[in-house]
Parts: structure tokens; sequence; C-alpha cells
């Protein structure tokens, strides 16, 4: 699969007019039902690892507008960028393509040394957009990125776009988001006289991050009720 050439400078004019559009169409659309909090505790710069639950098409577009940095990458589905319009706009939208289902190295390489020059990665540990809404088990990529990159992390909930754009529409509909930023902290050191930690355990400690700054209805597996490592990730 041909790699994407990103310049991650930060200073990305096609990202800048995407993410201001993007803006537009949430006050437009939305309008005082959309509702983004902790915006305050998103570090300004530095390595950062952006780690979100998914439930709807334009997560991405909504979570890159108002997180207030300009240096965030997206990792994507790599059928995204085989039809040349939506490669034009997922590339200026400071998307990389990763090969979903396999351990797509190239992509993982770009994330970790995106985050090790100092910018911000955002990914979806679940691999796919929740089929209800609720947290599902992660799969082991994203704890992977996190031992990789040694970076803070920084958790973010989202919910109420499977209703603004429901699976197989169009055009958007006026429904409540809520978009929510955690408090970004490094991952907890290892225990050095225990066994290392795996990636699976590393991806369910980013998920239960996720959960913290989601309402109790929206944890799901996560929502301390259910033993979560009984429950296989979902194929991505």
């Amino acid at each position: 699969m041909t790699r994407i050439h990103l310049s991650p400078s930060g200073l990305d004019l096609n990202y800048r007019w995407m993410t201001a559009a993007s803006r537009l169409i949430c006050r437009v659309v939305m309008g005082d039902l959309l509702d983004v909090t902790g915006t305050e505790k998103v570090p300004p710069r530095g390595g950062l690892l952006v780690v979100s639950n998914h439930v709807g098409t334009t997560d991405p577009p909504i979570t890159g507008a108002y997180l207030p940095r300009r240096d965030l990458y997206f990792m994507a589905k790599s059928d995204y960028f085989h039809h040349p319009v939506s490669r034009f706009f997922i590339i200026g939208y400071h998307a990389f393509p990763v090969a979903r289902g396999t351990a797509d190295r190239a992509a993982l390489r770009q994330a970790v040394g995106l985050m090790r020059q100092g910018h911000a990665v955002l990914v979806y540990p679940e691999g796919h957009r929740s089929p209800d809404g609720v947290l599902q088990r992660p799969h082991p990529g994203a704890g992977f990125l996190a031992r990789a990159a040694g970076v803070p992390i920084l958790p973010v909930g989202i919910w109420g776009t499977e209703r603004a754009l429901p699976i197989g529409s169009i055009w958007p509909r006026r429904a409540p988001v809520h978009l929510r930023f955690g408090r970004a902290v490094p991952l907890p050191a290892e225990d050095p006289d225990g066994p290392r930690r795996t990636n699976q355990q590393i991806s369910d400690l980013l998920m239960q991050r996720i959960a913290e700054v989601l309402p109790a209805s929206r944890r799901g597996i996560f929502g301390g009720t259910t033993d979560y490592r009984a429950v296989p990730p979902a194929a991505a």
C-alpha cells in the first residue's frame, strides 16, 4: 500500500481551512446542541496520543475541529484513500492510511514518528464505530503505540454523533452532540517486580481512561459491572 507523505509543520493551511469549515458546519447544523468541554485540559504542544471512543462518522472532523491544536493527525482505514475526491479531503485533514485487521507496521511507525516529533495523533482503540454506542473491547494496536511513543495520553469521549449522521444518511441532522476532553497523563509506570504489561492490557487501560470521561450509560463493558477481559475485541 502506498504510504502518504505528511509534512507535520503545524502550519498546514488546508488543515486550518478544513477545521474551520467543520466548526462552521457544526454551528449551522447543531448550534447550541453541540456541547464541548475540557479544551483547557489539552496540552498546547508536545507529543500526545489522543484516544477516543467511536460512535459516528463525524467523530474525526468534529474532534479535530475543536481540539485546540493544529498539529493533530489521524489514522484512517485505507479504503478512504482509494477515491481521488475522498483522498484529497482526508489527506487535507491530516489523515494517513492504516490497513485495518493487520499489523500495519508502516502506519504504526508513522504514528510513533509523529508523536516523537512533538505532534498529536488520534486513534480509536476499538478500531471501528461501536454498533450500539457503548464501549467495546479494544485491539492491542493502541497499546503498542502508547508504549512505543512514550507520550502523555489524552482521553476523549464523544456521543450523539450516531444520531447527527446516522448510517446510510448523506446529510447531517440536528441532534445533541457531546465532546468531552479528559486530562492528559502518562501511562502508569510498570511494576518492576511484576510481569511486563501486554499491548492488550495497555489498550484496556486506555479504554478505562476513556470510560472516565463518558456518562455511565456509554461505558459498556468498562462500566465496572462486567469482566471486560472475558470479551474479545470485535473484528476490525
